[in-house]
């Protein structure tokens, strides 16, 4: 079995490049005032081509504000990269933006679109086989939707780890796992940013802290506008599920 590829997801470039990796995601996922200005992502481009890695810009969910606003960078920030270069999704409006500006450009779809079932309280459920199946799978898991994002021309989707396990994914569709922090939930609202703002928010927006429940035993982190669940544990069949390409998180982006 070959081995996966692995990446890694840095907002805070290191002068030392983490080991064993070989591809930089940069970007921001669920928050567009994470999202760095096209000096900085060309600036995390040209530093991934010096050590010799992959770039993956990663676009962030957007409303029609930012849309207008990630419209504008795209077109600045596009026309510098190269055709091995991918662009990341996490709001299908953003596909006709990197469409209308390049058509070679890889896209690939965000965790933010997997349609993954992530809540921890599943591990509690009394499921049945078929049950726990479903519990598995996301929005990408038959041949119908594969076909359609063959149709716009995507091959890869993200995935978060989840507790319950993973359903393999349709062929030819892969897949990237992003360990080891999972999306539960994310909000349009965020407790760090002044409604009055209109510049991206400083890095880091917020101190990330923890959330406990009666309901479930695991933990939740809350950062910025969006919850997360901590789970290293790599599955050990990545060839069955589709997946050949590990996506790191060393810290919270």
């Amino acid at each position: 079995m070959a081995e996966p590829e692995y990446a890694c997801f840095l907002n805070d470039l290191p002068e030392h490049p983490p080991v064993g990796c070989s591809r930089l995601y940069y970007g921001a996922e669920v928050c567009f005032w994470r999202l760095q200005s096209s000096e900085n992502i060309l600036a995390a481009r040209q530093w991934a081509s010096h050590i010799n890695w992959h770039f993956t810009l990663v676009t962030p969910v957007l409303g029609e504000d930012e849309r207008l606003r990630l419209d504008s960078l795209l077109q600045t920030i596009l026309p510098e990269l190269a055709a091995g270069d991918e662009i990341l999704i996490s709001d299908w409006g953003a596909l006709a933006l990197v469409r209308a500006v390049r058509d070679d450009l890889t896209i690939i779809l965000g965790r933010a679109l997997s349609g993954q079932k992530r809540g921890p309280r599943i591990l509690d459920m009394p499921l049945t086989p078929e049950q726990n199946e479903y519990f598995q799978c996301g929005s990408w898991h038959n041949r119908e939707a594969v076909e359609l994002l063959a149709e716009q021309g995507i091959e890869r989707i993200e995935q978060d780890n989840l507790l319950q396990g993973l359903a393999p994914l349709t062929e030819p569709l892969k897949g990237s796992l992003h360990l080891p922090y999972a999306m539960v939930t994310s909000s349009r609202n965020c407790s760090f940013r002044s409604s009055a703002a209109c510049e991206p928010c400083p890095a880091p927006c917020g101190e990330v802290f923890t959330l406990q429940s009666n309901e479930t035993e695991v933990l939740l982190y809350q950062d910025g506008n969006t919850q997360f669940l901590h789970n290293d544990r790599m599955p050990e069949n990545l060839a069955e599920l589709g997946i050949d390409r590990i996506v790191k998180h060393p810290q919270f982006n």
